[in-house]
């Protein structure tokens, strides 16, 4: 596969070597701590044309990975299917999405499949219909089909991909169900969870409810969860458990959540560093307050191609300003700052 990889996109130093382009930014849900709850402008219900796809399709080559996850549901894009086939026609790198998954029928598990998708990850959050309800709704015997028929046609095709997660979004409320839902997923043989951190609080009972101490200094014993999740990785021998990402109280040098090497394309072909620069939400500084984080689109991919978006002045000044100081002015309060993957 290395042999495959593209050698990236652009002239200077750093060159753009993966994207999320969001195929959809609407959602079919209504989940509790989810950003969408604080939009404050437009772009919030886009839907991705193929033929901006089509447009941006002879540079995939050159990239090492697509990922067709953002602020929506991918699977409302009724072009979804064609859209798959046409990335995966230009690009043979490692291509991935994530979906809550209520959506998912035998049509969609064929284009994962034709197309030869490489990761899917369903944003589960729950082990039951009962806890699944408190943080998503009612669909959780759609969710639990949706995996079951993934992995089972996977396995009949004798294929090892795509490989197949479930994220699980931490809050203390939810902790109690964390080993249980471990075993759940593993009953629907999955190749592994996800365990998230709460990195965007948009209200103060969400502040309530992290599992960390860093970023907001709120009280929570860090060495213990840390340990807790150690020794649940150790009884889930049979999941490849991804995470927790971890929090500190002091910026890490770099971006803990998008590298510098990557951009994040709306659903409304509007290019920005990362997600939260890319829309206008509202979240709880470390100050505690709830803000804008601010703006900063680069390009859109209507009427540019990669190439010019990336080396756009926005663009490289802002990779400048994070090389040089680690984070740049319009995100330096940002919680990214403040995070490192496990």
């Amino acid at each position: 596969m290395k042999d495959l990889l593209g050698d990236g996109i652009g002239q200077g130093p750093i060159r753009l070597k993966g994207i999320n382009l969001e195929v959809s930014s609407k959602c079919n849900l209504d989940c509790r701590s989810c950003f969408r709850r604080t939009f404050i402008g437009a772009g919030k219900n886009e839907l991705m044309k193929l033929e901006w796809v089509q447009k941006l399709a002879p540079e995939l080559k050159h990239l090492h990975s697509v990922d067709l996850t953002g602020w929506g549901e991918p699977l409302l894009n009724p072009e979804f299917g064609k859209i798959l086939r046409e990335i995966r026609r230009n690009f043979p790198g490692a291509l991935s999405f994530t979906t809550n998954g209520v959506l998912m029928d035998e049509n969609i598990i064929n284009f994962i499949l034709d197309a030869e998708v490489d990761t899917v990850n369903f944003s589960v959050d729950g082990s039951d219909s009962e806890n699944y309800r408190a943080s998503r709704g009612k669909s959780w015997d759609k969710v639990e089909n949706a995996i079951r028929g993934l992995v089972k046609r996977k396995r009949n095709r004798g294929r090892g991909i795509p490989k197949v997660y479930a994220s699980f979004l931490l809050r203390r409320d939810r902790l109690i169900d964390l080993y249980k839902f471990g075993e759940k997923m593993s009953q629907f043989l999955l190749n592994g969870i996800i365990l998230q951190q709460m990195t965007g609080v948009c209200s103060r009972p969400d502040l309530e409810q992290v599992v960390y101490s860093g970023y907001y200094g709120e009280k929570f014993d860090d060495a213990k969860f840390l340990k807790e999740v150690r020794e649940l990785k150790e009884e889930l021998t049979y999941l490849q458990t991804i995470g927790p990402e971890q929090i500190f109280n002091e910026r890490q040098g770099a971006c803990g959540a998008f590298s510098l090497d990557h951009l994040f394309i709306k659903a409304n072909g509007e290019a920005s560093p990362c997600c939260v620069l890319g829309y206008p939400v509202l979240f709880l500084n470390r100050k505690k307050e709830l803000r804008n984080p601010g703006l900063l689109i680069a390009g859109n991919i209507k009427e540019q191609s990669l190439e010019q978006i990336w080396d756009s002045e926005a663009a490289n000044e802002f990779r400048k300003e994070m090389v040089e100081k680690g984070y740049a002015d319009v995100c330096e309060d940002c919680i990214g700052l403040y995070l490192k993957r496990a």
